[in-house]
């Protein structure tokens, strides 16, 4: 039976054409890193169609497919991946944790797997006077993460930690677009993005604040939920203290939420 959902890459697929062949077209799914998702392939009675196809097909197209069994594969004596893959990098990783991540399900680009929009700034806009920006990332790698903790609802006497250790990642990504008004980051910068509980869109984070993070206790915003900020929290009690003592630090502070203008409250819980 045919499919016409989201096709995947990395397998040998039919497919329906409307083409001048009589035949199934019969090819292997890839990402080209320009253009996307595509099968190479072509008639499935073709000798050539494994290591030298003729025909490509840019996904997804709205044509019905089915993807072959690995018996189909070993009868027709079809290879786990063909040569000529070679050519276009390394292909997408379906064990990524960023293919895994719930948080992450159905925001990838449908052409492009490892692409989605992450919420970038250039810090809290009480400090930059800049909003922050939808951009468009392209996923490199997976990095372990702090935990980030947050009193999920009112009723709550001990904080929660949104993630455990072990599946707490930050991701690495490189930024795809050029910001519209942002100042400290441009095209093919790298930047690190984090996911999760109480967050409305992947949120850009910076090095400093993934240091500092796992020692405090953000309570979400008031209206709209928003579990984390843009700037590090030393760096936002320096701004609302400005005349604080150097050698001094501010253990509790609250915030006005960057997205909705509700209430934040940050507490300093250094965890050992």
């Amino acid at each position: 039976m045919f499919d016409s959902g989201a096709i995947p890459w990395g397998c040998w697929v039919w497919m329906e054409l409307p083409w001048q062949f009589p035949e199934r077209f019969l090819g292997f799914t890839y990402v080209d890193p320009d253009v996307g998702l595509s099968a190479k392939g072509g008639p499935e009675s073709s000798a050539e169609v494994i290591e030298q196809p003729a025909f490509t097909v840019r996904l997804p197209g709205g044509f019905p497919f089915r993807v072959l069994t690995a018996e189909e594969v070993s009868t027709r004596g079809l290879p786990a991946a063909p040569s000529w893959l070679v050519h276009y990098g390394p292909q997408p990783d379906p064990e990524s944790p960023w293919r895994k991540d719930p948080c992450l399900a159905g925001l990838f680009h449908e052409r492009h797997p490892n692409d989605l929009q992450v919420m970038v700034h250039d810090g809290e806009p009480r400090r930059t006077q800049r909003s922050p920006e939808m951009c468009w990332v392209r996923v490199l790698r997976a990095e372990q993460g702090p935990a980030r903790r947050a009193l999920l609802n009112s009723e709550q006497e001990t904080p929660a930690q949104v993630d455990s250790p072990g599946d707490t990642w930050v991701y690495v990504a490189r930024l795809l677009n050029v910001p519209h008004q942002l100042r400290d980051i441009r095209q093919d910068d790298e930047l690190r993005f984090i996911s999760g509980t109480g967050l409305a869109h992947p949120l850009h984070v910076t090095e400093k604040y993934l240091q500092e993070r796992a020692n405090w206790l953000i309570a979400p915003c008031d209206k709209c939920g928003w579990s984390e900020a843009f700037d590090a929290p030393s760096r936002m009690a320096r701004l609302r203290f400005p005349e604080m003592p150097p050698d001094s630090e501010v253990t509790t502070f609250s915030a006005f939420c960057p997205l909705c203008g509700g209430i934040q409250l940050l507490t300093r819980e250094d965890v050992n």
